[in-house]
């Protein structure tokens, strides 16, 4: 299983848009793809890539390699490839990112860092990236109200 966040609900049946999380699992690996290029692949195919591990760098090395074949496939070019991230910012519990804090605090209750720590690093990829994004800031409110839900666990 992999995470799933509220306010991406609506694409999981098609996966008619990349998730935060194989978005996640691009930035670790240094690939790009476009939306075109993920609507190209089978269902089957992007439910994959969604389950894909990409923990160790062995499978982050395998991730790559099926994106590029399915590139291959379906575009008949290989996949963009630039640099991995050395020191991902959600990856560093011991700090809640600037552009985070800043979102937070909009909402009159900042991300404290016993949170930030607590949380798992996807759902610190995820909150990081919505609070860069500045395209839809209430999907970062959204979020962070989600993950402070005591149902909503660790995932």
């Amino acid at each position: 299983m992999f995470p799933r966040y509220d306010f991406e609900s609506e694409i999981f049946p098609s996966l008619n848009r990349i998730s935060l999380h194989v978005r996640m699992k691009l930035d670790l690996t240094g690939t790009r793809i476009s939306l075109n290029a993920w609507l190209a692949f089978s269902l089957e195919e992007r439910w994959v890539l969604c389950h894909f591990p990409v923990a160790a760098e062995e499978e982050r090395k395998r991730f790559v390699s099926y994106l590029d074949f399915l590139s291959l496939r379906y575009l008949g070019e290989r996949v963009e490839v630039a640099s991995s991230l050395l020191d991902p910012p959600w990856e560093n519990a011991a700090r809640v990112p600037e552009a985070v804090e800043a979102s937070s605090k909009e909402m009159g209750n900042p991300v404290t860092l016993d949170e930030w720590a607590r949380w798992e690093p996807h759902r610190r990829y995820v909150l990081f990236k919505l609070a860069i994004s500045k395209n839809e800031p209430e999907q970062f409110h959204a979020t962070l109200r989600e993950f402070r839900r005591p149902e909503s666990g660790s995932t």
